[in-house]
């Protein structure tokens, strides 16, 4: 029986998380940070099998009940904490996690060990996020938590605190691009691009869930091109809700403004480098010559220090606000290039 191969692009990391487990010295609290769909709940999963597999083989067979069982979700020593599905708000409540800390208080189930993956961390409300700090400071024996955030700064200092971080990198494109091919993927090196490097984020778009990622980039074009009223409308759907409903939209405007101002510095270089929006052609040669070479950077500054007071609980209508107004400052004319017909 082979063994189960670890994710993609993060075995080393996954070494020194596995032999810290072998001479019983894995923190047990362990905060996992880094982009979307870049493989940490993929890690986590792994870990936990690496943990519990029935085989002796030291790395996780897959095939074992235990495994088979820790990959589908369902084994009663592994629990995932995320918001609930059902409900429009993306939060998750004190009283889950109050239900969580009597759960684990509970003995095992058969597991060597117990894994607590928390995903979304950011959408831990603040009240759970106090409710938890105790467990995470003096948690039962052989119970490791693995809270996953895409930015740690979102979480509370005291949780952070609590936890040893282990940060996530991007896949590199050659490697991507090649584990796409061997799954038959097409288009693999150019998905590997659009995905910067995430996995996740490759199947994703592979199997056609760009539609939402479009529409937000359709509509930021949409109101650059317009008035003010127009941003203010964008930043305000963008910014609906409490924070752990908003997070991922925003974060993804961001992102498909930094690709679009990538996308023009590949315009204005003339380099062979394929664009990531192969559909907006004209909206990469108007910003080319409207932002190239200054208001490029200036405009990659100014998304940075967005993410900084997005960070630090500034809020986020007004932040976005004063992105987008500036963006279309810098654009000037070049803003119409990007207008959908209305």
């Amino acid at each position: 029986m082979s063994p189960l191969p670890p994710p993609i692009g993060h075995e080393t990391l996954l070494a020194h998380l596995t032999g810290a487990m072998a001479e019983d010295r894995l923190h047990h609290a362990l905060l996992f940070e880094g982009p979307a769909g870049v493989g940490k709940h993929t890690v986590a999963t792994y870990l936990a099998m690496m943990a519990n597999c029935e085989a002796p083989d030291g790395r996780p067979c897959g095939v074992c009940p235990t495994c088979v069982r820790i990959q589908a979700g369902n084994h009663p020593d592994v629990i995932t904490l995320a918001p609930d599905p059902e409900k429009a708000t993306k939060v998750i409540p004190v009283d889950a996690v109050r239900e969580l800390i009597r759960a684990t208080g509970y003995h095992r189930y058969g597991g060597r060990r117990r894994f607590v993956i928390i995903d979304p961390a950011e959408a831990l409300a603040a009240a759970a996020s106090n409710a938890l700090l105790k467990t995470l400071e003096e948690p039962p024996a052989d119970t490791h938590f693995v809270l996953i955030a895409t930015r740690a700064r979102a979480l509370l200092p005291t949780i952070r605190s609590r936890c040893q971080i282990v940060r996530f990198s991007p896949i590199p494109v050659d490697r991507l691009a090649a584990w796409l091919s061997a799954r038959s993927l097409p288009d693999a090196r150019a998905l590997a691009v659009a995905s910067h490097g995430a996995p996740g984020i490759a199947l994703g778009l592979a199997a056609g869930t760009q539609t939402e990622r479009t529409l937000i980039r359709d509509r930021m074009l949409d109101a650059l091109g317009g008035d003010l009223a127009r941003i203010y409308d964008l930043t305000e759907a963008l910014t609906k809700g409490e924070r752990a409903d908003w997070s991922a939209r925003v974060e993804s405007a961001l992102e498909l403004l930094e690709e679009l101002l990538r996308d023009a510095v590949v315009t204005a270089s003339a380099s062979d480098v394929p664009l990531l929006h192969t559909d907006k052609a004209a909206v990469s040669r108007a910003w080319a010559n409207a932002l190239w070479p200054g208001g490029i950077e200036r405009l990659r500054r100014a998304i940075l220090e967005t993410r900084g007071d997005l960070a630090v609980n500034v809020s986020a209508k007004t932040t976005l606000d004063a992105l987008f107004t500036r963006t279309a400052t810098e654009l000037g004319s070049a803003r119409s290039a990007g207008v959908l017909p209305r």
